[in-house]
C-alpha cells in the first residue's frame, strides 16, 4: 500500500519544484458473475478490492502532461493536452491517461487545456483481469477533474462520470460496456453491487456470511494488446451482428420498425420480453449453430462487405462460420444467473451462489470461449480444494479466478491450491511466483481523493 505521505514524497523527488501535490485513488475489482454482458446492456455483479492505483498530482501552467510511475516497467511519458489528443502506439500505458483527459475535455469543453505532473503507484496486479487499466483511467480522471476546478458529486455525479469514462476508454481500443468504471467509482465496503445499464443504476448486495472470496492468479497475463485484444473485441462485435439479426426477426414478428441498439433492449424499453420469449426469438433469428458471412449478409439483405464494414471489421471468419448461437446462449443464461445470484446473496444462500458461479464458468469456457487451459485447471483445483463456487473473473483469456470458500477452511484451501496449481501444475518453486498470487478480496470504497 502506498500511503499518501509516502506517495507525496516520491512525487516531490520526481518533480522537485512542482509544489505540494494532491492524491487520489481508484480500486481494482473482481466480478462475481455476469461476464461479457455489460456491453449488451445486461446486468453484472462485481465488487471492488482493496488493491488500488494512486496518483499524486499538481497542475502545470502549460498544457504538458508528464507521467512518472513507481514501477520501472512503465517508462516516463509526456504529451500535450488539447481538444484532440493523438493516441500513442497500441499498448502504451499513457493511452489510459489520454483516454481520461480526452473524455473529460469532450464532456466539459474547457476553455483552457491544463497540464499536470502525475506520479502513479499501484498495488493491483497488472494484466490479471482485476481492472488495473480502468483504475488508471478513473484515477487520472479524478486528478484532471481537480485540475479543471470541478468537484465530483457537484459538477459531475459518479454515475455520469462512470458513463463518460466507459465511452472514453474505447480510445485505447477495447470495446467494453462500462462495468469496470461503474464499480470502481461506485463500489462500497462490505458488499458487491448489482449493476444495470442504460440508464446506469446500482443495487447493494450483501456478501455471504461465513464465506470469503479468494482470488487466485493463473499467472497467464491477460494483456489487452495484439491477438488478445482482437479476441476480446470479438465478443462485442459478434453481439452487434447478433443484434442486427435479432432486430430483423423482431420486425418480422411485430411488423414494426423497432430498432435495437443492444441486446438488452429486448428485455427493456418498448418490448419488455421474458427470458423465454427472448430465447425463442434468438432461435428464430439464428437457426443454426454457426453463421457464415454469406448467410449473415443474405439474412440482412446486404452484402458480405457491408456486414464486415458495419459489424465485424477485421474479425476473421472461422472455417465453419461464426458461432453466434453459442454467444447468444451465454448472454441469455448469464443474464439469468446474475439475477439469480443477486437473489441468492440476499437470501444468504452461499450454496446457490456457488452453483451459479460454477455454471457461469462453464458457459464462459464453452459458449463464449474466453477461458484457457490454465484457468480451467485452476478452477478444477479450487473446487477440489473446497471452493463451493469457482470461475474466471474479468475479460478472461488469462488473469484470475474468484472462488467462494468457507472461511473455516481458508488455510487448507490456500495450501492445496498453492501445491496443486503453482507447484505441481506450473512446476514453480516458492519465491518464483508472486506472494499475492492468492489473496482474499475485501470490498473497498469507490474511487476518491485522499
Amino acid at each position: 500500500m502506498y500511503e499518501a505521505a509516502r506517495l507525496k514524497k516520491m512525487f516531490t523527488e520526481a518533480y522537485p519544484d512542482a509544489g505540494e501535490p494532491l492524491v487520489c485513488r481508484a480500486p481494482g475489482r473482481i466480478n462475481l458473475i455476469g461476464e461479457h454482458t455489460d456491453y449488451n446492456g445486461l446486468p453484472v455483479l462485481p465488487m471492488t478490492i482493496d488493491s488500488d492505483i494512486r496518483i499524486a498530482f499538481v497542475q502545470r501552467d502549460d498544457g504538458r502532461v508528464l507521467l512518472r510511475n513507481a514501477d520501472e516497467a512503465f517508462p516516463d511519458r509526456e504529451f500535450t493536452n488539447g481538444p484532440d489528443i493523438a493516441p500513442s502506439e497500441p499498448g502504451a500505458w499513457e493511452n489510459y491517461c489520454k483516454a481520461a483527459i480526452q473524455g473529460l475535455n469532450r464532456h466539459f469543453g474547457p476553455a483552457r487545456f491544463h497540464g499536470m505532473n502525475l506520479y502513479m503507484a499501484g498495488t493491483i496486479p497488472i494484466a490479471a483481469g482485476l481492472s488495473s487499466s480502468s483504475a488508471v483511467v478513473v484515477a487520472c480522471a479524478l486528478a484532471y477533474l481537480a485540475v479543471l476546478g470541478k468537484t465530483l458529486g457537484r459538477d459531475i455525479s459518479r454515475l455520469t462520470l462512470a458513463s463518460v469514462l466507459a465511452e472514453a476508454e474505447h480510445y485505447v481500443g477495447t470495446r467494453g460496456g462500462g462495468m469496470d468504471q461503474a464499480i470502481i467509482l461506485l463500489g462500497r465496503q462490505r458488499c458487491a453491487l448489482k449493476i444495470d445499464f442504460f440508464p446506469l443504476r446500482v443495487e447493494e448486495v450483501p456478501l455471504p456470511e461465513g464465506h470469503e472470496l479468494i482470488v487466485c492468479n493463473s499467472l497467464v497475463r491477460a494483456k489487452k494488446t495484439g491477438n488478445v485484444l482482437h479476441r476480446y473485441n470479438e465478443g462485442p462485435r459478434l453481439c452487434k451482428l447478433i443484434c442486427a439479426l435479432v432486430e430483423k426477426q423482431v420486425r418480422m414478428n411485430f411488423g414494426s420498425e423497432i430498432e435495437l441498439e443492444r441486446l438488452g433492449d429486448l428485455w427493456h424499453g418498448h418490448l419488455c420480453l421474458t427470458h423465454e420469449e427472448v430465447k425463442e426469438l434468438f432461435a428464430r433469428a439464428v437457426p443454426d449453430a454457426t453463421t457464415t458471412l454469406e448467410e449473415a449478409a443474405d439474412a440482412l439483405d446486404t452484402t458480405p462487405d457491408e456486414v464486415r464494414a458495419r459489424w465485424l471489421d477485421d474479425l476473421p471468419e472461422p472455417d465453419k462460420g461464426f458461432p453466434l448461437r453459442a454467444r447468444m446462449r451465454h448472454q441469455l443464461t448469464e443474464c439469468r444467473r446474475v439475477e439469480a445470484a443477486r437473489d441468492a446473496m440476499l437470501a444468504d444462500d452461499a450454496a446457490e451462489l456457488g452453483r451459479l458461479m460454477n455454471a457461469s464458468h462453464e458457459s464462459c469456457a464453452r459458449d463464449y470461449q474466453i477461458s484457457c487451459r490454465e484457468l480451467d485447471y485452476l478452477v478444477t483445483i479450487a473446487r477440489e480444494s473446497g471452493a463451493i463456487g469457482a470461475r474466471l473473473t474479468g475479460a478472461g483469456l488469462g488473469g484470475c479466478t474468484v472462488n467462494l470458500v468457507p472461511t473455516a477452511i481458508h488455510e487448507t484451501f490456500c495450501d492445496k491450491v498453492d501445491q496443486g496449481y503453482y507447484r505441481q501444475y506450473l512446476a514453480q518453486s516458492p519465491g518464483t511466483y508472486p506472494r499475492n498470487a492468492i489473496f482474499v478480496a475485501k470490498a473497498s470504497p469507490g474511487a476518491d481523493y485522499l
